[in-house]
């Protein structure tokens, strides 16, 4: 597919968006795919968004005054019919250079597109994204800004990590929240209210459970997001383990990360339950992301190089079979229950193991 980066078509713009999205996020396009219209390209299209922003503060080789300038712009321009399309030139502009070869940096180079289908949608979802979207980019030019003034990331405490994933994720759990309600006449009153009291933590488990996944690469990119008092307490240091990955200490600063990720994951069940049953696509929206990250924070715990080169990932057969199992519990919370309880037990009894 070769997408029209200029004078596209609101089709083309929309077709563009799910053709990139499983190239950026396989897990997360699995459960657009399964939301309902207007949600199912709203929500992707805000995805992409968020995936742009996240890109420009990631992308280190890159001058970091520009980067951080270009942040902050994004608040006061995405929004207005008038300026987005220059907003979107400028990062087009940014990652022209060749030596960017990533599908993340491809998806900045069409920015047009992509804001091109968000003008398209209705005016109240797009001010449902607006506020969360506001709040991630100018927090990520915070990020930039450390890194400019040469401090870079390294996080010192539990405190810290949550700080940071509150701009690049607990902003989303918000995001959805009010997307879904906006949809969904079911999802208010209550059921709205207890989602709103778990939308943060939704986020931040999940993003959590990406930062596990991909330890190293974050490092190589000159970032720490594993917090410093982690290592402090396993007596080693992130260099250490680096140069020796299969260090048994290792284990137990993942699991001092783990167990407080999976309290979050916790609060995401809760959230992920609030939905209606009658919301049977949004409950899987939820659901699916949820055990798979359970399920990843096993993987992390059961191997001895969570700091060597290689990404964790669960395999294809294991994402089949998880989603076989939650498709057919969905609409019964004590069903869904049960799934997450024999994940989390696991991880669980290998938290323990891990400090013995």
């Amino acid at each position: 597919m070769q997408p029209q980066s200029l004078n596209s078509s609101t089709g083309e713009a929309i077709a563009y968006c799910r053709f990139v999205l499983p190239a950026v996020s396989r897990t997360f396009a699995m459960g657009i795919e399964l939301l309902k219209d207007p949600l199912r390209d709203e929500i992707g299209v805000a995805y992409l968004i968020c995936r742009v922003l996240d890109t420009i503060e990631d992308t280190t080789t890159l001058d970091s005054t520009e980067r951080s300038a270009l942040l902050r712009r994004w608040p006061e321009r995405f929004m207005e019919a008038a300026r987005w399309p220059a907003l979107a030139g400028e990062v087009e502009a940014m990652f022209s250079r060749k030596d960017l070869t990533g599908q993340d940096h491809d998806l900045c180079r069409h920015c047009r597109l992509v804001l091109h289908a968000f003008h398209s949608f209705r005016p109240q979802a797009r001010e449902a994204q607006r506020e969360s979207i506001v709040e991630m980019a100018l927090g990520m030019a915070q990020t930039v800004d450390r890194e400019r003034r040469g401090e870079g990331l390294k996080l010192e405490s539990m405190e810290d990590l949550q700080q940071y994933c509150y701009y690049v994720a607990g902003t989303v759990g918000k995001l959805l929240t009010n997307e879904f309600t906006l949809d969904r006449p079911a999802i208010g009153g209550p059921a709205r209210q207890r989602m709103a009291r778990y939308a943060v933590t939704f986020g931040l488990g999940l993003q959590v459970t990406n930062i596990i996944k991909g330890v190293t690469d974050d490092i190589e990119r000159g970032v720490a997001y594993v917090p410093r008092s982690l290592f402090k307490r396993a007596g080693i240091d992130l260099q250490s383990l680096l140069d020796h990955p299969d260090d048994p200490r290792g284990r137990e600063v993942v699991a001092g990360l783990v167990e407080t990720t999976l309290l979050w994951l916790d609060d995401a069940l809760e959230y992920t339950l609030a939905v209606p049953a009658s919301e049977r696509d949004i409950r899987l929206f939820c659901a699916l992301p949820l055990v798979f990250a359970v399920r990843t924070l096993g993987l992390a715990l059961k191997t001895t190089h969570v700091f060597s080169e290689s990404v964790l990932k669960i395999t294809r057969e294991e994402v089949r079979v998880i989603h076989a199992k939650v498709d057919a519990a969905i609409a019964h919370d004590a069903a869904v229950r049960a799934i997450y309880a024999h994940e989390r037990a696991e991880v669980a009894d290998l938290i323990r193991a891990s400090r013995r």
